[in-house]
């Protein structure tokens, strides 16, 4: 992306903050809104990372994601999180070591392309299960359960006590996340408008297009610590149960038990209690 593009974003992000929140939040929400935006606009460019080292010898091929802060994330070169630990966990199980992990960038709405396409052996991600029953899948888990609850602005947390408060406003999710059909079964009247990716959303929330995020409490803690400082809270009034499972292609039965044993062993060795205490305290 040119500087001149990345400019008029800045100077856009801006201009918006200017419009939607006054004077209030000053130069620091205004560069909370830069960062957002400046990161979803990047993905949306198509640009990339800095590469990863180069995987050696014989490879698997793991999706994850890279813009979910605590779970998924990809920063100076390397991949961390409570998803990359297991990821790393379940290849370590299958005798692949670190370096022979080739990690593909998926969204919610791309991850069980990449194993339908054969670009991808598993995929590790915040993706419940049971959004994608496609026959071209299947699952080993689940690796997680978590509760689907909202991001708002901290300053609303007063008026939006629940999230039947959110009845008649919008609603960011990403698309393929699942969250949208839980939302319009929990909510009745809201308005969901998905999006590419969580960033986007975050985006949408900072500058006034929705009112709030939904996606899972640990997700949307990241978010909200990586890039909403203190303007931006989690309402953990559950709205529905999502279960994560590691996905593999239809027909991989094998691959899949094997997957769902090492998940089993993560637990039983204390390696997967470990990472969730990581998870809270980060």
């Amino acid at each position: 992306m040119s500087q001149a593009v990345l400019a008029r974003l800045r100077s856009a992000a801006v201009r918006g903050m200017g419009k939607v929140w006054g004077m209030r939040y000053g130069r620091r929400l205004a560069a909370v809104i830069v960062t957002v935006l400046l990161l979803a606009s990047t993905a949306a460019c198509g640009e990339s990372n800095v590469a990863q080292e180069t995987p050696a010898g014989p490879t698997i091929a793991i999706g994850v994601a890279e813009d979910e802060p605590g779970l998924s994330w990809f920063n100076d070169g390397h991949y961390s999180g409570f998803d990359i630990t297991v990821a790393r966990y379940v290849a370590k199980s299958l005798g692949y070591a670190d370096k022979q992990i080739d990690f593909k960038s998926v969204t919610p709405h791309n991850g069980t392309q990449l194993l339908e396409q054969g670009k991808a052996d598993l995929v590790v991600s915040a993706l419940p299960m049971a959004a994608t029953a496609l026959a071209a899948i299947e699952y080993a888990g689940p690796y997680l359960v978590a509760n689907q609850e909202l991001l708002i602005h901290s300053e609303e947390k007063s008026t939006l006590t629940s999230s039947k408060a959110l009845a008649g406003k919008t609603v960011c999710t990403a698309m393929g996340s699942g969250a949208e059909a839980n939302l319009l079964k929990a909510i009745p009247g809201v308005i969901v408008k998905p999006r590419g990716t969580y960033p986007q959303c975050l985006t949408a929330l900072m500058v006034g297009e929705a009112d709030a995020v939904s996606a899972d409490g640990a997700l949307l803690s990241g978010l909200a610590r990586s890039y909403g400082g203190t303007y931006l809270a989690v309402l953990a009034d559950p709205i529905a149960k999502a279960e994560h499972g590691v996905l593999v292609r239809a027909g991989n039965t094998q691959l899949a038990g094997e997957v769902d044993q090492a998940l089993k062993a993560m637990r039983r060795d204390g390696s997967w209690g470990r990472a969730v205490e990581a998870l809270r305290r980060d």
